[in-house]
């Protein structure tokens, strides 16, 4: 069985909070959010005081929208796991964005070397 939390830690955290509960497109509709929130904060567009206060928020309206499905979970846990959560996740978006420019940068030193070596054939 695959590891959601290596693939997707966000998901992964939901799936642990909205099991056995009938939220599943309130689990969507967060996952969608928290995704977008951790691309903010990896492109350095927000910053990490604003995602800590953004999610502190979400956390408490979640809190109790499981409360009302049965499942108790403290607002402020939540909100600690789910920005450990976001904060994994944006650091991995960097960790990508990073890979793939140095891969860019990598492309253009070969054809620009194949270049040169193809004018001193001249």
């Amino acid at each position: 069985m695959v590891d959601v939390s290596q693939i997707d830690p966000i998901l992964a955290k939901l799936n642990e909070c909205y099991s056995g509960t009938p939220l599943q497109r309130e689990k969507l509709e967060l996952w969608s959010l928290l995704r977008d929130i951790a691309a903010s904060l990896a492109r350095g567009d927000v910053a990490e005081l604003e995602v800590r206060a953004l999610v502190t928020e979400l956390a408490e309206g979640v809190a109790g929208q499981l409360a009302a499905h049965g499942k108790a979970l403290s607002p402020e846990r939540l909100a600690d796991e789910l920005l450990a959560a976001v904060k994994d996740a944006a650091a991995r978006a960097a960790a990508e964005r990073t890979a793939a420019v140095r891969e860019k940068l990598r492309r253009a030193s070969e054809r620009t070397r194949g270049r040169r070596e193809g004018l001193s054939l001249l």
